[in-house]
């Protein structure tokens, strides 16, 4: 009788410690206001109304505290490649000096599309987006112009062009950091006379906060102030060792079939919990391997 009772009770505690245990889920996280730098030419830099935009939304959904700010290190009349003093790179260099670089919101290209560098533009984006990999920057948001109007238009809209499908793969194709790339060009149409000054390429203020409106939702949607918890693969009743209490509660999950997928049991990584899962289980517990998940 007392066996059967204790039974039970190990029975609802594998629930209850099943159901406490971590999920591959995505979290927005309170961020500090240092480690967003912002860099890039006179789009983001003449005003730097787009990052103010971008910061209010940012306090509002409470992941930037009221009285923090981002680093916006933008400077007009900057390129990718060579030209006037801190080119883009270098402006993520200088943020990396004085802090931790998480998050890069940028836009650049424009100046070396007018002196005719397109080809030595994708380069430097494809070098810094690498050396931003290399230096602990987790995501970068990547904003292309919205079309040129007026004198300017004819000689540097074909450059933009051919830019901008070179940025585009470079971006969505880095996984570290992981990239996101954002085409401004649907926000603006139709409403140039109101979003773009007279010189045909800086945005009004409504321009600005148009953009960074556009931005904004489309970094929800992306999740890019997001993180992924970190799944501690074989901790099952999650207390931070892997030992015989997590093999039991393996168990106990086949046997009840109808729990939901849980990541952390799944100790081949093959989307799948059965009872293979248990097999590289005991594999570990004998220190036949020492590396989960076993891929």
């Amino acid at each position: 009788m007392k066996k059967n009772r204790l039974l039970s009770i190990l029975l609802v505690l594998a629930v209850v410690f099943i159901s406490m245990s971590p999920k591959a889920t995505a979290q927005t996280n309170k961020i500090k206001g240092s480690e967003v730098v912002v860099i890039g030419d006179s789009f983001l830099a003449m005003s730097h109304d787009i990052t103010k935009r971008l910061e209010e939304h940012a306090k509002r959904e409470g992941i930037l505290d009221a009285n923090d700010s981002f680093r916006d290190l933008s400077v007009s009349g900057t390129m990718l490649s060579g030209g006037i003093s801190p080119d883009i790179p270098t402006q993520y260099r200088n943020a990396l000096r004085s802090g931790t670089v998480k998050y890069v919101i940028m836009d650049g290209g424009g100046n070396d599309c007018i002196a005719g560098n397109v080809d030595r533009a994708a380069e430097a984006a494809r070098n810094l987006i690498n050396e931003m990999g290399r230096n602990g920057t987790i995501k970068v948001f990547y904003l292309f112009y919205p079309d040129p109007v007026g004198g300017l238009a004819g000689m540097l809209k074909p450059n933009l062009d051919r830019l901008r499908p070179q940025i585009q793969n470079i971006v969505s194709s880095s996984t570290t950091p992981k990239g996101y790339f954002y085409d401004l060009r649907p926000t603006f149409e139709g409403k140039y006379s109101s979003y773009i000054m007279s010189d045909g390429i800086h945005p009004t203020r409504e321009g600005s906060y148009a953009a960074a409106d556009a931005i904004w939702e489309e970094m929800k949607r992306v999740g890019f102030f997001e993180v992924s918890e970190t799944i501690k693969y074989g901790d099952c009743n999650n207390d931070g060792n892997i030992d015989a209490l997590d093999f039991a509660l393996l168990k106990q999950y086949l046997i009840n079939s109808e729990e939901d997928y849980n990541p952390v049991m799944d100790l081949n990584a093959d989307n799948t919990i059965d009872a293979l899962d248990l097999a590289v289980f005991k594999k570990y517990l004998l220190r036949m391997i020492t590396i989960l998940p076993d891929t």
